[in-house]
């Protein structure tokens, strides 16, 4: 085998192992030692259009055809397309067109050439002349990538998603997978709220392309968004396998390692991610959440000169430095500069996230109206007798993982984490006489279609039997502790009657304080603005009370100061309610090697001291606007605590 042969195989391997960047540098190498290889040359060109460099592609690939036009050859027809099709890239649609139509005179009804047409015409503006020509491309050739992703472009211009979906889907399930087809793909789906459609579909197409990076992260991403970690690990440490030294993974299986508790090899992994992309906002944030900063050191220095360049991030880049920025100023002490931060940062977030306080409250109110013991009981239901689910609900940051993590430390029960499914489950759901009454979650993605008026045994089930999947061992009980199942502690208890409910309360300034200073990897919209916080506090505590008077006995309720000054006595009650032995491990929860995917994870990784309690008071000056909301609401949990709070 010659040099050039051997050179080639090796970046052909990389290519097939889909390292394009690695590929390309190894291809510009070779060409830089090989200038006059034609096979180099065609292999460099193809990589930079793959890469998204057309401009230099275009001009590789010319250079290729006019030296093979001098030679007296003729240039091979993948070579004129790649010219042609560079040219779109680069809009050069005058000469595109020109050029495509002589193509179109010399090779008609060649499914590229109507593609490349196709979107000449697009951007003229001339949307059904597209359309037409891309139909047409596609019914000589069902599989021609840009003709299938032009059209879905355009069906989405015209909000005929549904087939755009499919054109899509044909672009992906193929093993040369096109890339944009995916991210538009995702970005759809994300829309109409199908994530768990987008999830399901990744795994059949990981599990059908085992090799191909972007099915097996892609399917990690959304099953660890999912709260799935026993399904999102493998699938990270496998993409990390078929594309190392990648940042955004790096970053990636560095926070699914935090959440699991390895924080040394966490801060690692963050670490390799920051010194391949040194200005990541996402990853300074995270990689300075576990480090206390001092003026003068090596993360804040870092986080200073980043912030220095803060007008060329995006938005959401913007969010994260300023989250950052907040902590390394809280860290040095700077209260006054911490919560202008948090304030900005709120401020950009209610431009970047639409949320409506006006109907989140309605959904509260429909709650309560609707979902009475009469209601239930006129239905004549009867749910799934399974005693595995343990529900732990209640606000965020109300001791919620504290609570799993003591739990999960028992050898009967798994902690799953903070599950999404719920909601797809409840959707649609008849009560009232007959069910006449159909409740909506605002779930845009159910289990079971609105005609079928789904069983309230058959909902049951479904909830058990994916939680079941989700467990790696065998266990007795398994957690999910969504906090935000407060919302459907009467249903849960309707399609779940022998499942355990488990309502972690905490001190309201404390609870909606740590809200407030954290930036949610995904909803919790409420919790940007310090007066929609406290709104939302109160249709929580109001619905709870709701339950607690309407379903007495339905749910055992924990307080977190309680657990703080009492942990034996506290987790043998809780024990004691799951109907389970009790067990010594409950009391080295801090040890447990799971999964804790919240922003408690390292609070939970650590013995529970007094002074987690009560801090609230040092930010007191800054909270004015949550406290107008509030304060009476503070005052009544604070006489409830108050034999605690005395001994501070």
């Amino acid at each position: 085998m010659s040099e050039i042969d051997s050179l080639l195989d090796k970046i052909q391997q990389l290519e097939n192992a889909r390292r394009f960047p690695v590929a390309l540098e190894n291809s510009q190498q070779a060409l830089r030692r090989h200038p006059a290889s034609r096979q180099l040359q065609l292999k460099t060109a193809h990589l930079l259009e793959i890469c998204k460099d057309f401009e230099q592609a275009f001009g590789l690939y010319q250079r290729i055809h006019d030296e093979t036009q001098k030679s007296g050859n003729k240039s091979e027809l993948p070579l004129v397309l790649a010219i042609g099709m560079c040219m779109v890239k680069t809009d050069r649609f005058d000469v595109a067109g020109t050029f495509f139509e002589e193509l179109n005179q010399k090779i008609p009804e060649n499914a590229d050439v109507l593609a490349g047409l196709g979107i000449i015409e697009k951007s003229k503006g001339d949307t059904e002349g597209a359309i037409a020509l891309l139909r047409q491309s596609l019914k000589i050739n069902p599989v021609q990538k840009h003709a299938l992703f032009e059209l879905a472009k355009i069906l989405l211009d015209q909000s005929n998603e549904d087939e755009a979906i499919q054109l899509l889907e044909r672009n992906i399930d193929r093993v040369d997978v096109h890339g944009e087809s995916i991210d538009l793909w995702l970005e759809v789906l994300e829309k109409k709220n199908k994530n768990r459609y987008a999830q399901d579909k990744l795994e059949i197409y990981a599990n059908k392309y085992p090799t191909i990076v972007e099915f097996v992260y892609g399917f990690a991403v959304l099953a660890n968004r999912a709260g799935e970690f026993t399904l999102a690990r493998p699938a990270f440490e496998q993409a990390m396998v078929l594309s190392p030294g990648n940042s955004r993974i790096l970053y990636e299986l560095g926070v699914m390692e935090r959440i699991a508790g390895n924080l040394e090899r966490s801060q690692e992994l963050i670490g390799q991610s920051l010194a391949l992309q040194p200005d990541n906002p996402a990853a300074i944030r995270t990689f300075g959440s576990d480090l206390k900063m001092a003026y003068g050191d090596e993360n804040y220095k870092r986080l200073n000169y980043v912030a220095a360049k803060f007008s060329e991030f995006s938005p959401i880049e913007q969010l994260h430095l300023h989250y950052a920025m907040a902590k390394g100023s809280e860290d040095v002490g700077e209260l006054d500069t911490a919560f202008r931060h948090y304030g900005i940062a709120g401020s950009k977030k209610r431009k970047i996230e639409t949320y409506s306080d006006t109907e989140n409250a309605k959904l509260t109110q429909v709650i309560m109206q609707v979902v009475t013991p009469h209601n239930l009981a006129l239905a004549k239901e009867v749910g799934c007798p399974s005693e595995t689910p343990v529900f732990i609900l209640g606000m965020p940051r109300s001791g919620t993982s504290l609570m799993e993590q003591i739990l999960s430390s028992h050898p009967d029960v798994f902690g799953a984490g903070e599950l999404k499914f719920l909601t797809g489950i409840l959707e649609n759901m008849g009560i009232g006489e007959n069910k006449g009454i159909r409740l909506r979650m605002g779930d845009k993605d159910p289990v079971f279609d609105y005609e079928q008026n789904t069983s309230w045994a058959l909902r049951g089930e479904k909830f058990v039997e994916k939680l079941e999947k989700l467990a790696d061992r065998p266990a007795k009980r398994i957690v999910d502790k969504m906090p935000g199942n407060f919302n459907f502690t009467g249903l849960i208890n309707a399609i779940l009657p022998n499942a355990k409910i488990i309502h972690s309360r905490r001190h309201p300034i404390e609870t909606c304080l740590s809200c407030y200073r954290i930036h949610f990897a995904e909803g919790h919209y409420w919790s940007y603005n310090q007066i929609e916080l406290g709104r939302f506090y109160r249709r929580y505590w109001n619905l709870m009370k709701f339950w607690r008077e309407n379903f007495p006995g339905m749910m055992l309720e924990i307080r977190y100061e309680d657990n703080v000054a009492d942990v034996e006595g506290q987790a043998k009650k809780i024990i004691d309610y799951l109907g389970l032995d009790w067990d010594d491990n409950c009391l080295n929860f801090y040890n447990t090697d799971r999964p804790v995917k919240t922003a408690s994870v390292t609070q939970v990784r650590k013995p529970i001291y007094n002074t987690s309690t009560n801090r609230w008071r040092k930010y007191e000056k800054y909270l004015g606007p949550l406290l107008g909301e509030i304060g009476d609401i503070v005052e009544e949990y604070e006489a409830e605590i108050a034999h605690l709070l005395d001994k501070k």
